[in-house]
């Protein structure tokens, strides 16, 4: 049905780009699943914003019917996502946990406190959360995809994005003096313009950090809800059942 689907694309956006829209995975779900579930009349591709040479956010609206009545079609399409809460324990110490300080230019905020983070980029959720504690909190944090455990996965803004993202905790015990390493450092990829400083502060520290973002915010309680309250919360964890 997909096949079947008229797809215009602006003329500001040159074939080769275009060609390249087409084959992203990320929009190549997006359409299957709208034309699975919709009438679609007519996809229109407004404009394609590449991250290199790999297709990024794809600005998109579909005229599209469900159950006959017409229904909004405005669609930013950027792929899904991957956050993890680290909890970071040593002797005589409580929890921790680690965020990032990075600029967001849609928010307008040039310090944005929040989980780290990274898009897909056609991975796997479980890689892609590997790789992204790599660049963006170091190598001499050893986290191994066992100790990696799936809080959730949802919708971040589905009245305007396709993205959903995976969150999930890892619990780990670290020397002291790798959480001073920690804290404080810059990260993060030069060549995506990535400029982000690292903040190790108390678990139950999270909720008075400020205006954050939902993975951020969700995470924390859906990790309470796991391991009982913030008063709870110690470096001996209770084993989930």
């Amino acid at each position: 049905m997909s096949d079947a689907v008229q797809i215009h694309f602006s003329s500001l956006i040159p074939p080769e780009r275009q060609a390249a829209v087409l084959e992203a995975p990320h929009f190549v779900r997006w359409r299957d699943g709208l034309c699975a579930r919709f009438d679609v009349r007519r996809i229109d591709v407004h404009d394609v914003v590449m991250f290199g040479t790999r297709v990024g956010f794809i600005f998109a609206v579909a005229d599209a019917l469900h159950d006959g009545r017409p229904v909004p079609g405005a669609a930013m399409l950027r792929g899904d996502s991957v956050s993890v809460l680290l909890v970071l324990t040593c002797p005589g110490e409580t929890p921790r946990t680690v965020l990032t300080q990075e600029a967001r230019v849609p928010i307008a905020r040039p310090d944005l406190l929040a989980l780290p983070a990274g898009m897909l980029d056609g991975g796997e959720f479980v890689s892609t959360a590997l790789r992204e504690l790599s660049e963006e909190v170091g190598v001499d944090l050893k986290v191994r995809k066992t100790d990696l455990v799936l809080l959730d996965t949802v919708w971040l803004s589905p009245g305007g994005t396709d993205e959903a993202i995976a969150l999930y905790y890892a619990e780990l015990e670290v020397r002291a003096e790798v959480l001073r390493a920690m804290d404080g450092r810059h990260t993060g990829l030069a060549n995506e313009h990535e400029n982000i400083r690292l903040h190790v502060l108390p678990l139950h520290d999270l909720p008075t950090i400020g205006r954050t973002d939902a993975k951020t915010v969700l995470s924390y309680h859906l990790y309470l809800a796991r391991k009982g309250t913030a008063g709870e919360i110690t470096g001996d964890f209770p084993v989930d059942t």
